[in-house]
């Protein structure tokens, strides 16, 4: 299966930065200016970007430093997501060339999903264990993961960004039985946290569902080099060789 790297792009105060677990007192800038780190990006051949308006998931006071990025690289599409907590809301994203990333509305009142496009939204699954976590993953759901897993797919919302939220930030190596768990309920897969290399990559390529992975740490630290072909195919969503036979 082929299966597409998509560079996560966090953002905070308008600079990139990566949180630890989704910690705030553990964060990490980058010098590096969002514009420029798109650049980069599309340069590598990034045909898909993920974004997080941290402010708008923590504060719900989105600064929205990168609304015009669907306008002004139309080659790539973007998916943001961070404080779209309203319908409103998403269908302004969405009026702004994004594709948008719910979660806590997505978890907590599904039904207000419907009559939204189903290709432009991707539902946030934020997993710590087996609880799905909402409000910048600081409360847990009252429901039963797989009574939102259930709402969501009745609702037609078949796309999830699967975050195992222990892993994120850490290098650690990917949520496999997270993403391969929701993947099983029938979702299509986009899985984030812990992405460290492209044999991470294969792993989840072998998981049925799982259609894309989210790296953000490791690429903007190099740990992916953006100058590797395997990477840069990864990035287009082509396929590239096996991990052991590079």
């Amino acid at each position: 299966m082929t299966l597409q790297l998509i560079p996560s792009m966090d953002l905070m105060d308008g600079r990139l930065v990566r949180l630890r677990q989704g910690d705030r007192a553990q964060a990490t800038f980058y010098d590096l200016t969002p514009e420029a780190w798109v650049e980069r990006l599309a340069e590598a051949g990034a045909t898909r970007i993920h974004l997080v308006d941290l402010e708008g998931a923590f504060d719900g006071t989105s600064q929205q430093a990168f609304a015009g990025f669907p306008s002004r690289y139309p080659g790539i599409r973007f998916q943001l997501g961070g404080g779209l907590r309203s319908r409103d809301a998403i269908q302004a994203v969405l009026e702004a060339g994004f594709e948008a990333v719910v979660g806590t509305l997505a978890v907590e009142r599904p039904r207000e999903l419907v009559g939204l496009p189903p290709s432009r939204v991707i539902v946030a699954l934020d997993l710590k264990g087996d609880r799905v976590m909402t409000r910048g993953w600081m409360a847990e759901s009252v429901c039963e993961s797989t009574d939102v897993f259930e709402s969501l797919l009745t609702f037609g919302f078949r796309r999830a960004l699967v975050t195992d939220i222990e892993r994120d930030g850490t290098l650690a190596g990917p949520g496999l039985a997270a993403a391969a768990w929701v993947a099983s309920e029938g979702f299509e897969v986009q899985a984030s946290g812990g992405l460290r290399d492209l044999a991470d990559l294969d792993a989840l390529r072998a998981i049925p569902g799982v259609t894309g992975a989210i790296s953000g740490k490791a690429l903007l630290e190099g740990h992916m080099d953006l100058s590797d072909r395997p990477v840069r195919a990864a990035l287009s969503g082509s396929l590239w060789p096996e991990a052991g036979g590079r």
